[in-house]
């Protein structure tokens, strides 16, 4: 009885701990699945997390390259650049970060200040406004004057007509005034004008030429010590000289010879003193 009995507790004890065994490799192989199928999830994120950080890097290597070669085609080296721009900017409001490319667009943004102008340069303008270098050396007169005070006509301008000469004993063209005039009367200026030149010719004698604006007058047969030298400016009734001969004209009465031209072409004097031509 006793025996049947111990038999009994024994058998339910082996089929306890072999319900016990069967429990814990089932808790085991539950453990084992769970823990392999977390490691398999989280791998494939690791990988790809280490995948994205290396093209990262590799990206950033590579742009820093170009920027080093960038650099290195404009004026300074790779090596002064990255020095600059990991020196702090000296302005308090700068940012620390800044590169010194950012830097060097600040400054050049700024709008420099405009030099003084020289204190000399509004005298120059004033100067040459007062004196422009057209400006005539004298004024052109309105009205012209006789060049012998109280003269009158003695032989006229014949405006091409020949004319006999007492003194050539031949027809020829008179193209001047001849003004009658006592010996060493003055003789005067018939307009504001500027000598030209003086010199002796042998048929008109000692001639004077005078520019009066747009006209040229040959003063002729003037004695020999003339009172104006070329490049004088005269005024109107000046004393140029006095009057002597004309040496193609010597038979006549004494006299002055006038020619005026214009362009070149010979004028009746007479016309051009009254203001008829």
């Amino acid at each position: 009885m006793n025996g049947k009995r111990f038999s009994e507790e024994k058998t339910r004890r082996n089929g306890f701990y072999l319900a016990l065994a069967v429990c814990l490799v089932a808790v085991g192989i539950a453990a084992w699945s769970t823990y392999d199928a977390v490691n398999s999830y989280t791998e494939p994120q690791s990988s790809l997390s280490q995948q994205e950080g290396s093209s990262s890097t590799s990206s950033q290597v590579q742009a820093g390259i170009s920027l080093e070669e960038e650099d290195g085609e404009g004026q300074g080296s790779s090596s002064s650049r990255s020095e600059t721009s990991s020196k702090p900017s000296d302005d308090p409001e700068a940012p620390q970060g800044s590169s010194a490319q950012e830097t060097a667009g600040q400054v050049t943004q700024e709008t420099p200040e405009p030099s003084p102008a020289p204190e000399s340069q509004p005298e120059q303008e004033e100067t040459q406004e007062q004196v422009p270098a057209t400006a005539p050396l004298y004024e052109i007169s309105q009205e012209m004057i006789w060049p012998i005070e109280g003269g009158e006509s003695l032989n006229a301008y014949s405006a091409g007509a020949p004319v006999y000469s007492k003194t050539m004993k031949d027809w020829r063209i008179h193209t001047g005034l001849d003004v009658a005039a006592e010996n060493e009367s003055p003789v005067l200026a018939c307009a504001n004008g500027q000598v030209k030149e003086t010199y002796t010719d042998s048929m008109l004698g000692n001639v004077i030429l005078v520019e009066h604006g747009d006209y040229l007058f040959y003063y002729c047969g003037v004695g020999e010590n003339f009172l104006v030298n070329p490049g004088d400016v005269v005024t109107a009734g000046q004393k140029l000289g006095v009057v002597t001969a004309v040496p193609y004209e010597a038979a006549e009465e004494p006299h002055l010879h006038l020619e005026v031209r214009r362009d070149g072409v010979a004028l009746d004097p007479q016309a051009v003193l009254e203001g008829t031509l």
